[in-house]
């Protein structure tokens, strides 16, 4: 699961705007692109039953709150492709988050969404009390860490698949405990995240992280430090009591690369501040970079693309500055023609008509204003993963699931020869996959690796999905027909998707391994059979 905290990035509107914008957001029936969005939604702790109330109620409980700007707060759980959470598990796991944060007695509206490839769960909460209209911060302020450990303990109880490289993880005792081989990397904060998301290339952050990090923390005095920055076009320097390291014109904060490079941290390892000389280079702006292996000759014809959409823009803000100089000019030569030819007849005429110019030079003025915002505006590139999904779907999902495939690893639609034989195998490889994986599973898991195996197996999608409608396990409470085919769309969406091309190029499962596991499975319905058999017999 991943979890995200969205803040507030603008305090432009109200309390009330902000939260019934959110509200009516996460309860929205269908997205933009009018796909259905909501799959179920809940609420906790309000004295209302109605949507509208509700809302309102979290509003008039938000504005008492005067000291804090923005009491509510907005998280985010996302389950992997191969995962599909019950009504029960998404209440489940919103009162394990709410305990968790001690805010179980407080406002809470939550809504699953499933219009993406990954189902997740917006949980919007008042961290005002109900009942004390006391603003709670949760784990003061080290609300992010102590999600992450809610998450470990949501997906140990329920039996999701942890991310790589996560920060905690549930041991043999069943206690939260720090993933010791999880990987410590220095990655981009999330805004540079969402800055190579939209461009397929490298962040200032990340640039300064990959050349500068090492530099630095090896360097032994300020000299080395802006010698070694200065052989890999960076600049260091002092910002009022803060440093920031110069990428290009981008300017990135010191302790955004590495949180022991703050300037009171590096003083006391280096000496008092000394600023350094710089080459000329380090002034230009660097070229772009790919910030993955993966469409990487798609990603340089998109910035190709970019560019000449950009130049298209700067041209058409040169003329919109030329034709506006153009009438400056052409009005103050009138104006200085109309005073030679006016002053004359005296100072009353000579205002009245500085007056009609005045007016008629406004008028101009807006009418050519008019014409330049009804003129056409240029293209707009969309997002790198919108311009690659559109050209091809398999493109977008790959770049969506990059930070999976390791350089190397030969992603591809594979084609398995047919060696499974049996009529009805879901029960056989269910069994089968529950040997190979005994640590507890979800249903929505175990059932997508069954439906991997079969496809390894030579099965087709047709006989996946046939199979998935006949005997998938019925979810509590049931399900109707509709749900129970959407159910197993997206199971055999990542058996045989890309999703499902990943897993399998990072396994690549020989011909021997195949029919390895075929066999165990054959040999399973065979001793089911055998069973019945004798059941029948007793009887």
């Amino acid at each position: 699961m991943i979890v995200k905290k969205l803040k507030r990035t603008s305090f432009k509107k109200s309390k009330s705007t902000m939260i019934g914008g959110l509200v009516d957001y996460i309860l929205a029936s269908h997205d933009d692109e009018g796909r259905d969005k909501l799959a179920f939604a809940g609420s906790r702790n309000f004295l209302t039953t109605t949507v509208a109330a509700q809302k309102r109620e979290m509003i008039s409980l938000a504005e008492e709150s005067i000291q804090s700007k923005m009491p509510v707060t907005h998280w985010i759980l996302s389950w992997q492709e191969n995962e599909q959470p019950t009504r029960e598990q998404v209440d489940e796991a919103v009162s394990l988050f709410l305990r968790g944060m001690g805010l179980a007695e407080h406002q809470t509206i939550y809504a699953l969404h499933k219009n993406t490839g990954n189902y997740h769960m917006h949980i919007v909460v008042n961290r005002t009390h109900p009942y004390t209209q006391k603003v709670i911060q949760p784990h003061r302020g080290f609300d992010i860490e102590a999600a992450h450990k809610i998450v470990a303990a949501i997906e140990h109880r329920q039996g999701w698949a942890s991310q790589m490289n996560a920060r905690y993880r549930v041991n043999e005792q069943g206690h939260v405990v720090k993933n010791l081989q999880r990987r410590e990397q220095v990655k981009p904060k999330s805004k540079a995240e969402d800055f190579e998301s939209a461009t397929g290339g490298k962040s200032a952050q990340r640039i300064a992280q990959e050349r500068g990090r090492v530099i630095i923390q090896n360097a032994s005095c300020w000299e080395e430090l802006h010698a070694g920055l200065d052989a890999v076009g960076l600049r260091f320097s002092r910002k009022g009591s803060g440093a920031v390291i110069f990428v290009g014109d981008t300017a990135v904060k010191a302790s955004s690369v590495d949180r022991k490079f703050s300037m009171s941290r590096l003083c006391k390892r280096l000496g008092e501040f000394k600023p350094g000389y710089y080459s000329q280079r380090t002034f230009s702006k660097p070229t772009p970079e790919p910030v993955s292996h993966i469409c990487r000759e798609e990603w340089e014809e998109y910035q190709k693309e970019r560019q000449r959409l950009a130049e298209g823009i700067r041209l058409a803000r040169v003329k919109r500055e030329e034709e506006r100089e153009a009438l400056e000019r052409r009005q103050k030569e009138r104006r200085e023609a109309a005073t030679v030819r006016l002053a004359a007849h005296g100072l009353s005429v000579l205002n009245i008509a500085r007056h009609f110019l005045k007016e008629q030079e406004r008028e101009e003025k807006a009418a050519l204003q008019n014409r330049q915002s009804q003129a056409e505006k240029p293209e707009r590139l969309p997002r790198f993963k919108h311009w690659l999904g559109k050209r091809s779907p398999h493109l977008g999902n790959l770049w969506r699931f990059r930070k999976r495939i390791a350089p190397g690893v030969e992603v591809r639609k594979r084609e398995f020869p047919r060696v499974g034989t049996l009529a009805s195998p879901y029960a056989a490889y269910r069994e089968m996959v529950k040997k190979r994986f005994p640590e507890k599973m979800d249903e929505s898991r175990l059932d997508a690796a069954i439906a991997l195996y079969m496809r390894c197996a030579g099965y087709t999608v047709q006989e996946v999905a046939n199979e998935l409608f006949r005997h998938t396990p019925a979810r509590p409470h049931g399900q109707n027909r509709d749900e129970r085919i959407e159910y197993g769309h997206r199971v055999v969406w990542y058996a045989f998707g890309t999703a499902g091309d990943i897993d399998i190029a990072n396994v690549l499962p020989t011909e021997e391994d195949i029919l390895k596991f075929n066999k165990e499975a054959n040999s399973i319905a065979q001793k089911e059979i055998e069973s019945a058999r004798c059941k029948v017999r007793l009887r």
